[in-house]
């Protein structure tokens, strides 16, 4: 008999299903065939690569009982092969998990920022419940919790129904305090920790802003220094990590670095562009554009390559290609989530249009325009689903998207005095129901109620605070909505306040950069192996100055509600 616990399956399946399957097989005194499958307890009929009048194959079967336990579906797997006409007769005994759909996710402690992309009402069994606390997990190792741990508890609460429980152990965190590197550098110190993203140690003033590590940000790291040497023309170049010291939080991370010799390039090709020679300095700019133009096509799938070859010592021939897919026109744009806003108020944050070309830019800019509105939890590409038909040239665009919850709490105070940073604030809101169309949508409102202490700005240190509710109806700003959002109508401010604060809100979010262009991966071919090298896109034009004044808008928003 073959068997393994539900929470259990996902550590043991490639290893006790082998292992028992290979021990009923041991069973048959020669190689026989299957007389006979049989699924127990299954209500929906199940795919099975075991059949019988073939031979029986150990493998096979364990390959079916992991199969069993990814649907999800089933609570206990068990596998039975006994012999019965000359050959051997397989039972597949399955237990179905209960349907359940989930209420609500409580995190204990709540207070690492976790972000489960389920909504409520998602369907939930065991391997589900698993699945969430391992990407918990994952996110507190970005955070620099290399041993956390997070268990999962499924608790009942009708028929039907159950909340999910996450107890959070994170042990402590690791901290990046130093970055070395070592070898034969051939490029100067401060270029290589330029490369660095992810263990880069910032300075703010008189303070040092170390990173958090983990392994993951290690690697990244590790490839973005490997192809600014390919970048400057460092084909040879060799780059590794030592083992990091660890240290009770404090983490050292050292680079072995090989530089090699610095090729001169005497000839440069790029096979699939408008051009097919360029400069060596504008390869990556070339790529990029070439990149663009195939967007606004709708092409999915690019890809570039670079080969070098070596003509002697100190120069070498690069021969760059770029392959394109076919390009596709947008087909069904579907969301999914948005239980409490209507789908036509989410489209209207999108820029693609369905017949149009699938425009990767515009479906970049239209997820982060979906950010900005602050109702849904961060969408990513993990939340994106393109589902291309060629046969017709179109896609399909499906978005899972995950509400914020409908109440919250706050409290919120300035850095110095009320009276020069903003006053003290608590507060309690809630959405509203989902009725209404347009700009009465109701869903898009919030009402509030706060408590703010305000200080006379003329005496900021000595002036005691004044405290007053105030009973608030807001509408948050969307892009879709543009003017139409973004406005607070509070009685106990005034039309002349409210105004001031809309005015504001409304120039603080249009002065967001655009979202940004993801870097292009180029695959290098070189005598010694592949690598990859990074084209970095081109920052959004004035972005440095459109933070700044961002910044400055928010606290003259913050005086102006004094």
């Amino acid at each position: 008999m073959l068997n393994c616990p539900p929470l259990c399956r996902l550590a043991c399946g490639n290893l006790t299903f082998y292992l028992l399957a290979g021990i009923a097989a041991f069973a048959v005194e020669s190689p026989a065939g299957v007389t006979s499958v049989v699924v127990v307890g299954a209500r929906v009929p199940v795919n099975l690569e075991t059949q019988a009048g073939r031979p029986y194959d150990a493998t096979l079967i364990a390959h079916d009982v992991h199969e069993l336990w990814a649907t999800g579906r089933f609570s206990d797997v068990r596998v039975e092969a006994v012999p019965a006409g000359g050959g051997v007769a397989v039972r597949f005994l399955v237990t179905e998990s209960p349907k359940m759909s989930l209420r609500e996710i409580r995190i204990e402690p709540s207070n690492f920022g976790l972000h489960p992309r389920v909504n409520e009402g998602t369907s939930l069994n065991a391997l589900r419940a698993h699945e969430i606390a391992l990407e918990a997990r994952r996110q507190l190792n970005a955070q620099g919790y290399v041993d956390a741990r997070v268990e999962e508890r499924l608790v009942p609460i009708s028929r039907h129904t159950a909340d999910l429980h996450l107890a959070v152990h994170p042990g402590k965190p690791v901290d990046v305090k130093e970055v070395e590197f070592r070898g034969d550098l051939g490029l100067q110190i401060r270029d290589l920790r330029s490369a660095l993203r992810s263990l880069r140690i910032r300075r703010v003033l008189l303070w040092r802003l170390f990173p958090a590590y983990s392994p993951e940000a290690l690697e990244a790291d590790l490839d973005r220094v490997r192809s600014l040497y390919i970048s400057k023309g460092y084909y040879d170049a060799s780059v590794r990590s030592g083992a990091p010291e660890i240290k009770e939080r404090a983490a050292r991370v050292r680079f072995d670095i090989h530089s090699g010799p610095r090729y001169r390039i005497s000839n440069l090709r790029v096979a699939g562009a408008e051009t097919d020679q360029v400069r060596a300095a504008n390869l990556c700019s070339c790529l990029l554009t070439a990149r663009r133009d195939a967007e606004r096509k709708g092409v999915l799938d690019f890809s570039a390559s670079l080969n070098i070859r070596r003509l002697d010592p100190e120069s070498a021939a690069l021969a760059a290609r770029i392959e394109q897919g076919p390009p596709y026109n947008v087909g069904r744009i579907e969301f999914t989530g948005n239980h409490h806003y209507a789908g036509a108020a989410v489209r209207r944050n999108f820029r693609l249009d369905e017949g149009r070309p699938l425009d990767r830019h515009l479906l970049r800019s239209s997820l982060a325009r979906l950010n900005q509105t602050l109702q849904f939890e961060p969408i990513d590409d993990h939340a994106l689903t393109i589902q291309p038909h060629p046969e017709a040239g179109v896609a399909d665009v499906l978005v899972q998207l995950t509400e914020r919850k409908t109440r919250a709490w706050a409290i919120s105070g300035p850095v110095g005095p009320a009276s020069l940073a903003g006053p003290l604030q608590a507060s309690l809101s809630s959405r509203l129901p989902p009725w209404g169309k347009g700009l009465f949508e109701l869903s898009t409102y919030s009402a509030s109620v706060s408590l703010i202490a305000f200080a006379h700005p003329i005496i900021p240190l000595l002036a005691a605070p004044r405290f007053r509710p105030v009973v608030a109806l807001q509408r948050p700003f969307t892009p879709g909505e543009g003017w139409k959002s973004g406005f607070l109508i509070a009685p106990q401010l005034g039309w002349q306040r409210s105004a001031l604060m809309y005015a504001f809100t409304q120039l603080q979010h249009r002065l967001q950069p655009p979202a940004l262009e993801p870097d292009l991966p180029v695959t290098v071919e070189r005598p010694q192996g592949a690598a990859t090298m990074m084209c970095e896109a081109p920052k959004p034009r004035f972005a440095a100055w459109r933070n700044t004044v961002a910044i400055a808008v928010r606290f003259l928003s913050a005086v102006s509600s004094l």
